[in-house]
């Protein structure tokens, strides 16, 4: 059975047309914001090993300066990952716009996928700050498991380990 697409069907005006096309890109982007999830989620995983293997080799060569170069591991992927939201983030007012288009101008009730999750957890689509720092490094979903692992860090290189 083959897929039927715009280029292989025929409609019956242009508006079935454009109703096709805003339903793939809006589902396009829902794909494309989940696999940026995934995605981020293997970065915050890698993040958390690296962090792990530098606090186990600390408190094996029982050696402070490793865990206060170990820093650099959670710091590397904190910044990766705030690129990855950020990149994220661009597709968040297109995927708003589609489901207010699908919702006023071809009256249907859902697609509502974005716009609930907004809803839901009192986002905004549009960042207060924009920019790379702000909107992906500073993201709050972003920066707190990689200040817990460097205040780790820092604390372990603190205290003598003996």
């Amino acid at each position: 059975m083959s897929k039927v697409t715009p280029a292989n069907r025929e409609f019956k005006s242009t508006g079935e047309f454009e109703l096709i096309l805003l339903k793939e890109e809006y589902f396009f982007i829902q794909n494309t914001i989940e696999d940026y999830n995934r995605q981020i989620w293997v970065i915050k995983a890698l993040g958390i090993t690296g962090t792990g293997a530098a606090i186990a080799l600390a408190l094996q060569e029982k050696q402070g300066l490793i865990a206060l170069l170990g820093c650099a591991i959670p710091a590397f992927f904190w910044v990766l990952e705030g690129q990855w939201k950020h990149f994220q983030r661009g597709f968040y007012p297109r995927a708003a716009e589609l489901e207010r288009i699908l919702v006023t101008e071809y009256n249907l009730r859902g697609p509502a996928i974005f716009g609930d999750w907004i809803r839901v957890f009192k986002r905004t689509n549009k960042p207060k700050r924009n920019g790379l720092l702000w909107d992906g490094i500073l993201n709050p979903s972003v920066f707190i498991s990689y200040l817990l692992e460097i205040g780790f860090l820092l604390m372990l290189s603190i205290v003598k380990l003996r």
